[in-house]
Parts: structure tokens; C-alpha cells; sequence
């Protein structure tokens, strides 16, 4: 669906995008990872045709630099920060369903579907940024696009705004659409995305499913058990027989790290023993310390 070959982009001197190469398939979700000013928007915006580029970028294996129409009208584009003129979110949308030659029928549907059919009489600036954020989703859906890019859609948004978000890039996932997205937050990529692709000074370093991106870094998850303090000890013993390295005390209880594929597996053993179970924590890695190891590991 998207084909990326030798795409390099820079501005006088500096190279934001070096010679990236990568391949979308139809219907898949991909997210693009990276520290700021490693190249994730203006390859996006490469993709989208709002920069020139050298190399190659096809959509639907149709070269964007000679079918650029063609190309913007397969995308819908939903920017980190949407902005609008102060007018009514039917007017809105209204005025981009004209340029894209939308039927009211589809507006209506799509204020309905991203949950502002009872607001589309307020202006912009009445609106949330949640819901300035659907409305923007509602106008990149429009053409009933088949691939949607988003550049971190969600990162002015409050926790509620980022679910009711979330959940609507999710249906559209299911749906059918391929959906390419950068994020700063590694929940939104394990609940998106089925392929995780990181960037380094303008360079893709990593291409990994999700479910393999903390191992194939090398980065363990943390585990705290709080135990009765007479069964410390036959935890500690049945966890390390089980083969987990590292068993420590923490306390009132004890701690270990694993790998990501065995995050339930102690819990499990220490049930299946009849250790009783006061509380356990499972502490996630951030996006801090997936770029630290990236750094580490000289990607």
C-alpha cells in the first residue's frame, strides 16, 4: 500500500530523512517511533506530498511525484494540532466535504460516528480539544480514505480525550484501513499497531512487532509481589526452581524482572503454589527507556 525507497529529505545542511526504505502492507497498522528531531514528521509529510524528497514513494504502486491527486486523495491526514477557522463544526465540515466532494449523507454519518452530531452547531473554539481533535478525524475520513496517517493526534489530549480518540483509529484499523501513526506513547502502540518502526537521526534502526520490542532491546519487565512474610521465603525458592534469575527482596514482599512474553508466568507459578497474593505491580517501560536502550545499543 505504501512503498518507501531511498527517500532522503534535507534542509540546507541537515539531514532529516537519510536514505529510509520501508513497505506498508494493506490494512496494516504501523507505528513510527523515535526521539523529536529524528525524522518521524517530515517523513510523514514526505508521504503526503507536502515536501519535495529525493527517492521514491509510491501508494498503491503509483510513483506520489507524477499521480500526486491520486496519492492525497487515498490518505486522510490528521495533524498533532487540527486548526480551524471560528466556525460551526458543521460548517466545518461542510467546507472540507465540498473539496473533497462529500455527500451530505457522509457528513452526517461521520459527526455521528465521531460522536459530535449534538455539538455541530458549536463553533470551534466552544469545542474541547478531544473534540476538535474528532472533528479533525471526522474531515480526514471524508473521502473514505484507504490509508489514514496521523502525526501524534493525540498528544495535547487529556486521558478521556485520548480513549474516545483511540478508540475510533482503532475501529477504522478493523475496518480495513491502513493506518500509519507516530506516537510518544508506548500504550497507543500496543494497542494500534501491529508493526512498530523506530527512527535514529532520519534513519529506520528498528522494525519489530510489537510484542517483541522490549526484547529485542533487551529490556526486562519489573515485577513486585507483596507476600505474607511467612511465605517470602517459599516464593523466592518456587519462582527461582521455575528458572527466574534475580529474585530479590523489595520489602514486604520480592522482585524480579523478565522478559515481555513472561510477564504473567510468575504470577501464575506463585498461584499454582498457593502463595497467597497480597498485591503485585508490574511496572511498564516508557518511551524514555526504549530510546535510552536504542542509544545504548549504538542502533
Amino acid at each position: 500500500m505504501i512503498s518507501v525507497k531511498d527517500v532522503t529529505k534535507k534542509f540546507n545542511n541537515v539531514v532529516a530523512v537519510d536514505s529510509v526504505n520501508l513497505h506498508i502492507q494493506r490494512g496494516e497498522s504501523v507505528a513510527l517511533l523515535g526521539a523529536n528531531g529524528a525524522g518521524k514528521s517530515t517523513l510523514l509529510k514526505c508521504i503526503l506530498g507536502l515536501l519535495d524528497y529525493e527517492g521514491l514513494i509510491e501508494i498503491q504502486s503509483r510513483n506520489t511525484g507524477e499521480n500526486l491527486k491520486l496519492s492525497k486523495s487515498l490518505i486522510g491526514y490528521v495533524p498533532q494540532e487540527p486548526l480551524f477557522y471560528d466556525m460551526k463544526t458543521i460548517e466545518i465540515l461542510s467546507f472540507f466535504g465540498a473539496i473533497r466532494r462529500a455527500d451530505k449523507s457522509r457528513i452526517d454519518y461521520l459527526l455521528e460516528l465521531v460522536g459530535l452530531k449534538d455539538h455541530q452547531n458549536k463553533l470551534s473554539y466552544e469545542l474541547s480539544g478531544g473534540m476538535r481533535q474528532r472533528l479533525s478525524f471526522a474531515i480526514g475520513l471524508l473521502s473514505d480514505p484507504l490509508i489514514l496517517i496521523l502525526d501524534e493526534p493525540t498528544s495535547n489530549l487529556d486521558a478521556s480525550g485520548r480513549e474516545d480518540f483511540l478508540k475510533l483509529v482503532k475501529q477504522s484499523r478493523e475496518n480495513g484501513k491502513t493506518v500509519l501513526f507516530s506516537s510518544h506513547r508506548l500504550d497507543e502502540v500496543y494497542y494500534l499497531s501491529d508493526r512498530v518502526l523506530f527512527m535514529k537521526s532520519g534513519r529506520v534502526v528498528l522494525d519489530v512487532k510489537p510484542e517483541k520490542l522490549m526484547s529485542s532491546l533487551g529490556i526486562k519487565v519489573k515485577i513486585s509481589f507483596k507476600l505474607p512474610e511467612s511465605f517470602i521465603a517459599d516464593a523466592m525458592a518456587i519462582l527461582s526452581k521455575e528458572g527466574f534469575t534475580n529474585v530479590s527482596r523489595n520489602g514486604t514482599g520480592i522482585y524480579l524482572e523478565v522478559d515481555e512474553s513472561q510477564r504473567v508466568l510468575p504470577l501464575e507459578k506463585l498461584m499454582q503454589s498457593k502463595i497467597p497474593i497480597d498485591d503485585f505491580l508490574i511496572q511498564e517501560s516508557s518511551m524514555e527507556t526504549v530510546i535510552s536502550q536504542i542509544e545504548a545499543n549504538g542502533y
